[in-house]
């Protein structure tokens, strides 16, 4: 039996473990590790993790999977990614993230620019 709010309190614990990873393998395995739990929360933590490490390309990766497992982004999740992108000199990537996002009806934030 599941208690009541397991699926959050599991997503708080990965977010925690993920804005802990020492490299990007952890927080790669971290993911595998919790396939059932993909969140806004998560996946912004995955990728705001990932610009640390400077890793644009996993850090679109995870954000193009999470999608295809129904995640609907925010615009949170878009600022991370676009930050990864530009840390990572991946301005074009950076840019096509941002028309996305206002594609999807988002309000860039002053973040966001």
């Amino acid at each position: 039996t599941k208690r009541p709010g397991g699926k959050k309190n599991a997503s708080k614990e990965l977010v925690r473990k993920l804005k802990q990873a020492k490299q990007p393998r952890e927080v790669s395995r971290l993911l595998e590790d919790h396939q059932g739990i993909v969140d806004v929360f998560v996946v912004s933590a995955a990728v705001s993790q990932l610009r640390r490490f400077g890793k644009p390309h996993e850090a679109l990766d995870i954000f193009e999977r999470a999608k295809a497992r129904g995640l609907e982004p925010d615009v949170v999740v878009y600022n991370a990614l676009i930050s990864a992108c530009e840390k990572g000199g991946q301005w074009e990537k950076a840019l096509a993230i941002f028309n996305e996002l206002q594609q999807r009806g988002l309000e860039p934030t002053v973040i966001t620019y």
